[in-house]
């Protein structure tokens, strides 16, 4: 009886778990299936000792990729034990067909003709070498490429750079060399890079660009300029990559290669700031912090500070408080005073609650209301269909300013109003809940914005002012508005005209 046969018979016997235990191979000798193939017996006990069958068995079949990490495990396992190729990767095939694992199309004996010839031409049990098939081994099917890269990938998170290596080639082989992905290039070239082959990186590189190029439609200075800008997804430390390798191919003098290191740095290449962290490089130019006060100079994206001057950029020197957002208000606003634009806080709003033992602690989140109410006219009512072309909405855009009645039974906007921050400026509206249209726009900004770390509120699902009936309010988060009931609770983020 084949291996695979008998595994199954025993294993639907006496269960699963004896594949973890290296008794399993007495049972098996019962069926006589290492016979022919006497290496097997050694391969199935060290994939017991190695705990690549505890692997498997823990494998979780909802997850999309398992099937690739099977694989893995195989190769892996060759790698590291020296095993025929052949001989191992049927024993593994075995342990998956007696598992009903569906890794492979047809039982193992059936897809191929195994190569008897067992490893270093022994076996344990001093029996006479087996004769040669009739039927010559068949020669070995093409790697898939996206299954080689998968566990070229795999391979070089773990540090392992010359098995990364060898699957990388292959699943560039295996592909018509002018189509080939950009990642599979990108991948290689960062193996040789890590291998210290800076030139052969280099090349990869280039050839990757080329086809990056083609496959996002872009010519090589769109392309460029788009890699500056770190706009390429799984690009985000292409740069310094491409320098490392350039100056330490001879390619670039140091100043040139320093300057683009801590610009990286600063931009938050992981890379680079680890090169940087561990040869004692400081990435931060020094300059000299710009503040002011006349608002002619205003930009979207300025900070206020709590002494209420003004700056381009983030400083730590002083406190910041909020972002400036739409440098332009609606006629409702400019007719009260406010020209400018509004004011984001960089802050939650909170508000004090008393749990059942009198403890007072702050809560940051709040309900939209604790009524089955409307808000009354002009407050918009807004539509899915509103939500999905919110671009083309053109609605008034001053709901977040009229008054509420009955500011209690809606929390959202009297945590909003009530907002603790002081306010350094003379001439502004009071904190208010915003509307969709506001919040849409403060996040639009806020992503091009180094501002992690500064604001409590990126994670969050915002309330905004904005309602769709008497009971559904808007919310905002991951991106997109949202419909949603009045009475859950989410997080206030106040804002303000000036």
């Amino acid at each position: 009886m084949g291996l695979h046969q008998a595994l199954k018979d025993i294993i639907s016997q006496r269960g699963k778990g004896l594949l973890e235990n290296p008794q399993i191979i007495n049972y098996l000798l019962d069926y006589r299936c290492f016979v022919d193939k006497p290496a097997t017996k050694l391969i199935l006990r060290d994939i017991i000792n190695s705990g690549y069958a505890s692997e498997i068995l823990s494998l979780d079949t909802n997850i999309p990729a398992w099937q690739t990490k099977f694989k893995h495990y195989v190769h892996e396992f060759i790698d590291s034990c020296g095993y025929k190729e052949e001989l191992a990767t049927y024993v593994f095939e075995s342990i998956a067909f007696a598992l009903d694992l569906k890794v492979y199309n047809e039982e193992p004996e059936i897809r191929r003709k195994i190569n008897v010839d067992s490893f270093f031409d022994l076996d344990d049990e001093g029996s006479a070498q087996p004769p040669t098939p009739l039927n010559p081994a068949p020669t070995k099917p093409q790697v898939d490429p996206g299954d080689a890269y998968t566990i070229a990938m795999s391979f070089f998170k773990e540090g392992k750079y010359q098995q990364a290596k060898g699957f990388a080639e292959k699943a560039i082989k295996n592909v018509v060399r002018g189509d080939v992905p950009s990642n599979y290039l990108k991948l290689m070239g960062d193996i040789l890079l890590k291998l210290d082959d800076y030139e052969g990186a280099i090349g990869y590189y280039n050839e990757c660009l080329a086809n990056k190029a083609k496959e996002e439609k872009l010519n090589t200075d769109e392309l460029r300029e788009a890699l500056k800008m770190h706009k390429v997804k799984g690009y985000e430390n292409f740069l310094f990559r491409y320098f490392y390798c350039l100056f330490f191919d001879n390619r670039i003098p140091k100043d040139k290669w320093l300057s683009m290191l801590k610009k990286e740095a600063r931009n938050g290449s992981l890379d680079a700031v680890q090169f940087c962290a561990q040869y004692g490089i400081d990435p931060i130019e020094n300059h000299v912090d710009i503040f002011f006060t006349d608002l002619n100079q205003l930009k979207t994206g300025d900070f206020l500070y709590e002494d209420g001057t003004f700056a381009h950029e983030f400083s730590k020197s002083k406190k910041a408080i909020c972002l400036v957002v739409l440098t332009k208000t609606s006629d409702y606003e400019e007719s009260m005073g406010w020209i400018h634009g509004y004011l984001v806080s960089l802050y939650i709003a909170r508000a004090k609650k008393v749990s059942s033992n009198g403890t007072i602690f702050d809560n940051t989140q709040f309900r939209w209301s604790t009524v089955n109410a409307e808000l009354p006219f002009p407050h918009s009512h807004y539509t899915i269909d509103d939500i999905s072309h919110w671009d083309k909405v053109e609605k008034i855009k001053i709901d977040h300013l009229l008054s509420v009645p009955n500011l209690r039974d809606y929390p959202a906007f009297q945590a909003a109003t009530f907002f603790q921050v002081r306010m350094p400026l003379a001439n502004t509206s009071k904190w208010f809940l915003p509307s969709a249209i506001i919040v849409k726009e403060i996040f639009a900004l806020t992503k091009r914005l180094p501002l992690r770390g500064i604001t409590e509120w990126f994670s969050e699902t915002l309330w905004t002012s904005s309602q769709s009936d008497w009971e559904n309010a808007i919310e905002y988060n991951n991106g997109k508005l949202h419909i949603t009931r009045k009475w859950l609770t989410n997080v206030v983020v106040p804002v303000a005209a000036f």
